[in-house]
């Protein structure tokens, strides 16, 4: 069974582009979802494997919210592709899984094959 994955990003570049991975490593997009409140919908219903979460997204709630309640309900591996580092620290979350912004398909592979265990 592939590897299904709720994508959390605002950015429609961005998401064109993690499809594109994703579907090169056999893995399948469970949902997009834009906003935390569209993550939090998306991940009770599809039940995801993954989850690749930005943490800057419009709304009242960022990516960081958004995961920590997915978590709270079901714990799912998180990979964050973000550009604020910091963040995932200053907020509680020092040891969580990150690539950068602007990232390599390369980088990006590999962070997903650790996430997951080196796939299943």
């Amino acid at each position: 069974m592939p590897i299904r994955v709720l994508i959390i990003e605002d950015e429609p570049l961005i998401v064109l582009d993690l499809k594109a991975i994703l579907g090169e490593l056999g893995c399948e997009v469970a949902a997009v979802a834009g906003t935390a409140e569209e993550a939090l919908e998306a991940a009770g219903r599809e039940r995801p494997d993954l989850i690749l979460a930005d943490i800057r997204l419009p709304g009242p709630m960022d990516g960081i919210d958004a995961v920590k309640a997915i978590q709270a309900r079901t714990p799912t591996p998180v990979l964050f592709v973000t550009g604020n580092w910091r963040e995932l620290r200053d907020r509680g979350l020092p040891d969580a899984m990150a690539i950068g912004k602007p990232y390599l398909p390369s980088v990006l592979r590999q962070a997903i094959q650790t996430v997951m265990g080196h796939g299943r």
